[in-house]
């Protein structure tokens, strides 16, 4: 039995010549399992992504025209609340003065956002509908 165990040692690929690169690794192949997901042993896991160190806010520095204004986030419960602008205007905001009290605005702003309703008398007739009025059927 040992005679015949010599030659297929003889047979085994030689050593690489010393000039010439060693081989390419083999591929490994790894098995898809349901979904189209690869399937990992426990010890092919990758190791969990750190989280991101916590950002520090800093806030914005409003532009010299509304430096001096009240912005959104300057309101509270003592603060008019009445807008002055547009919202989309870079000069928007708000009132700012101290509010009548149970009231969200200023006396001035109360005045023109709660006026008193005439007795139903004295009030204006509605302009007419337009093209004679609603369709009856």
């Amino acid at each position: 039995a040992a005679p015949a165990a010599a030659p297929r040692a003889a047979a085994a690929p030689a050593a690489a010549p010393a000039g010439t690169p060693p081989a390419a690794p083999t591929p490994r192949i790894v098995s898809v399992g349901p979904g189209g997901f690869l399937r990992q042993g426990p010890g092919d896991q990758q190791a969990p992504i750190p989280p991101a160190p916590p950002r520090r806010l800093v806030p914005a520095k409003p532009s010299p025209e509304i430096a001096d204004k009240t912005s959104l986030l300057d309101l509270n419960d003592r603060i008019c609340r009445w807008p002055m602008g547009h919202p989309g205007e870079p000069d928007f905001h708000f009132c700012g003065e101290k509010v009548n009290p149970g009231f969200p605005y200023c006396v001035e702003h109360c005045g023109r956002a709660y006026q008193a309703q005439l007795p139903r008398g004295a009030r204006r007739t509605p302009p007419p509908m337009p093209f004679g009025g609603p369709r009856v059927r």
